[in-house]
């Protein structure tokens, strides 16, 4: 609870949530599972802000459905979809086709309107994870990692949600940004950056990315064996613009980001201009792929890029 930002109120409710199950009334009528449990809590004596969330604790119950008013009504919502989404993912009960028996689909909806509308700090990856590390601690038969699972299956529902080309959706997806607010922000910034500052972008990044490839390679370029003045001028752009990218991005100040990164797109002109990648000698050339993979890496934090047709 904690993590999703929740107080002393949300984790009450947590602990409360699912008691009600075990009441016949609940058993008799199943649409009044969290209802029923508010009113139990608030019959034993407990605060209003614990009671609210207990009966919030299942919106949105739809697509387009209300969401939970209370702070720790939204916490507690979204906790119980992370929850739900882990352990069917973990007993590889993923939704197949049109089936969705657990209301996965429901579930990963409710979680992006969260992130979208309420603003919930969400991060996705790290909460899936902390999620499966208890159910192996609580002695689950976990089939697969619910890791990936969960978390591309939740973003997918991004890209039918944000009013933006799903292009600009994908490409925030592979920024590495853990947070599901953040990378609907980073996709809709990304749609609309005028095309002069997004082609010098994708341009740098899509030049690189082709030349490096599926190339295996281990570690940053060298700086000692670094020969042109080109690229020692590249290496240098990457160098002092990465931490700077790195805290625009996770700041969200995606224009200082790029600003930080607008020193990279004439070095990586040059580069191509003056420099011959496939320098005979396989030191030199295997140290020139890592100074490309190092600028895929770096203008990577904005994106893959190459998703956006230019």
């Amino acid at each position: 609870m904690t993590a999703l930002g929740g107080g002393e109120a949300s984790q009450e409710a947590a602990r409360l949530a699912k008691a009600d199950q075990a009441a016949e009334l609940v058993r008799e009528f199943p649409d009044l599972e969290g209802h029923i449990g508010a009113e139990y809590a608030r019959l034993a004596g407990y605060p209003e802000a614990v009671c609210a969330a207990i009966d919030e604790q299942y919106l949105p119950d739809s697509a387009r459905g209300p969401l939970a008013e209370t702070e720790a009504g939204r916490v507690l919502s979204a906790a119980d979809k992370i929850d739900n989404l882990t352990v069917a993912f973990a007993l590889g009960q993923r939704p197949t086709g049109s089936r969705d028996p657990y209301g996965l689909r429901r579930a990963a909806i409710g979680l992006c309107r969260l992130a979208l509308e309420a603003r919930l700090e969400i991060d996705l990856g790290g909460l899936v994870e902390r999620d499966h590390e208890l159910l192996v601690q609580q002695g689950a038969e976990v089939k697969e990692d619910p890791y990936p699972g969960v978390v591309d299956f939740v973003e997918e529902r991004l890209e039918g949600m944000l009013d933006v080309p799903v292009e600009f959706v994908r490409a925030a997806r592979a920024a590495g940004l853990h947070e599901l607010g953040a990378v609907a922000r980073l996709a809709q910034w990304l749609a609309r950056l005028e095309d002069g500052r997004i082609d010098q972008l994708h341009t740098a990044y899509t030049r690189a990315a082709r030349i490096v490839g599926d190339a295996q390679l281990d570690g940053p370029a060298v700086e000692s064996v670094l020969i042109e003045p080109a690229e020692i001028e590249l290496n240098e752009a990457v160098g002092r613009s990465h931490p700077e990218i790195m805290r625009g991005i996770d700041s969200r100040d995606f224009d200082a980001a790029l600003e930080a990164a607008a020193p990279i797109f004439p070095a990586v002109d040059r580069f191509f201009e003056e420099v011959l990648v496939m320098a005979e000698d396989k030191a030199i050339r295997e140290n020139r792929l890592k100074l490309l993979l190092d600028v895929v890496l770096t203008l990577g934090r904005f994106g893959d890029l190459a998703q956006i047709p230019r």
